[in-house]
This record gives C-alpha cells, sequence and structure tokens, in this order.
C-alpha cells in the first residue's frame, strides 16, 4: 500500500465499474450507527477512492472530508463530490486534529492494510481526529471471504471502449489475497494494455477489537453484512463484518 501508482491506474475503472457500493452502503452506515450520527455531523471518509460515499454523504446535509493516498482517485472524487473537502493522504500516517463527529472506511479498504502494527496506526490516527463521543465505522473482508472468493476466480467484463480481466488468488500460508487486474483500452487505433496488482489480508476479529480497546475505543459492536445486503449477527461464516467504534 506504500505505493499508490497502481491504484493511480485503477482509478478510472474503479470510478466506473466500482462505485456503486457506495451508493449503496449509506443506508446501513445509519444504521450501525443510530443515534450517534447527527444531522449535519463533521464526517471524515477514510480512503474515499472515487468519493462516491462523499457525494451521498454530503446529499444527507453532513460536513464531509474525504482521504485518500491516490492522487487520481481524488481526482475522480473532486468531480463526483464537488462541495466536499479532499486531503491527500495515508491512512496510516494522516494527522489531522479533533474535527470529525464520525470516520468512515468502507468497501474493504483497511484489508489493504498488511500488518496489524499498520492497522492500529491507522486506529490511533482515526482515535485522535475524532471528538469525544465520535464513531468509527469499518468494513473488512474476514477468512471466509479469502477463502471461498480469493481461490483462483476470473472476472471479465467488456464495456464500451475497454475491456478489463481480474484474477484473484489466495496465498493461504501468507494470508494474503492478490487480485490482478489487467486492463485493455484503445489508444491511437490500437488496444494499450494496463496490468494493476493489488493486495489485501484479513484479520481475526479478535485481533481487530483488541486492537482497537488498545487503542481507546470502547462501544465496540460487530454486524455481518451479506451478499443480500443485510445486517446479521456474525458467525464462523460471514465473509464482510462492519465494525463500529467509538471514542468516549
Amino acid at each position: 500500500m506504500k505505493r499508490y501508482n497502481d491504484y493511480d491506474v485503477f482509478a478510472w475503472l474503479y470510478n466506473r465499474e466500482l462505485g456503486f457500493y457506495g451508493n449503496s452502503i449509506f443506508p446501513f452506515l445509519k444504521i450501525i450507527a443510530g443515534d450517534n450520527l447527527p444531522d449535519g455531523a463533521r464526517i471524515l471518509d477514510l480512503c474515499c477512492g472515487t468519493g462516491q460515499l462523499v457525494k451521498v454523504l454530503c446529499e444527507n446535509g453532513y460536513e464531509v472530508t474525504g482521504i485518500d493516498g491516490s492522487a487520481k482517485m481524488l481526482q475522480y472524487a473532486k468531480k463526483n463530490a464537488p462541495f466536499a473537502e479532499f486531503i491527500l493522504g495515508d491512512a496510516r500516517t494522516f494527522k489531522l486534529s479533533a474535527e470529525y463527529d464520525a470516520v468512515f472506511s468502507t468497501f474493504d479498504s483497511l484489508n489493504h492494510i498488511i500488518s496489524l502494527t499498520e492497522l492500529e496506526q491507522v486506529f490511533e490516527n482515526v482515535y485522535k481526529c475524532l471528538n469525544k463521543g465520535g464513531i468509527f465505522i469499518f468494513d473488512l473482508n474476514m477468512q471466509k471471504h479469502f477463502e471461498t472468493n480469493m481461490r483462483g476466480t476470473n472476472y471479465i467484463r467488456e464495456g464500451q471502449k475497454y475491456l478489463y480481466i481480474m484474477r484473484n488468488e489466495y496465498d493461504e500460508q501468507k494470508k494474503l489475497g492478490k487480485y490482478t487486474v489487467t486492463i485493455f483500452q484503445p489508444k491511437d487505433k490500437l488496444w494499450k494494455r494496463s496490468d494493476i496488482i493489488l493486495y489485501q489480508t484479513w484479520y481475526p476479529l479478535e485481533d481487530i477489537v483488541f486492537s482497537l480497546r488498545k487503542i481507546g475505543f470502547t462501544s465496540i459492536k460487530t454486524h455481518a453484512f451479506t451478499h443480500q445486503r443485510k445486517l446479521q449477527e456474525v458467525d464462523e461464516n460471514s465473509d464482510r463484518v462492519f465494525f463500529y467504534a467509538q471514542k468516549h
């Protein structure tokens, strides 16, 4: 995750093909937040990508800042959500003053943090930028996802004037998921090929909860997010989990 070149190359495809998640996830964030997300709250969208969730949050009356490590992602985000503030920054090293009522990080963005030490750095940075009573909601792909959805699956999509292939691999010993994306786009009567490699890992639920408490978060709750887009109790078959934590 320290190098953002692949994320820059991936940005236009993410904006075109994957932004739907930001559009659909807001109602569930509201449910998870409960009464702790007041009208007009100041929200930080961490790893905001191309800004689709930021756009929805702005449309619902929140004051929103988006932060992402990819400059190209933020170029699209500024077009998608022109009334928001955007910051170029790394989730592991950003420093903001305590002025946010909520921090969201969605679409398994934090699975791209490959070590628990660095994930705890993210948690600490989030804690420091929250107001007292502020909330942190994020989702993560869990072990089940890597063992079922990452084992040698291929996805091919042809769009207007582009084609891309996504290949998934999972190294069980290293707990490392690898996404290889090959993109073909027309350029000067030929087709230009771009190859992108992105990595994710997973963490045991108990390790995540322990790390959140270690940083100082309390009132920690978990919700499984199903393929039918419903929230339910977490169990061993949960492949995506939302975490809720609060700064007291």
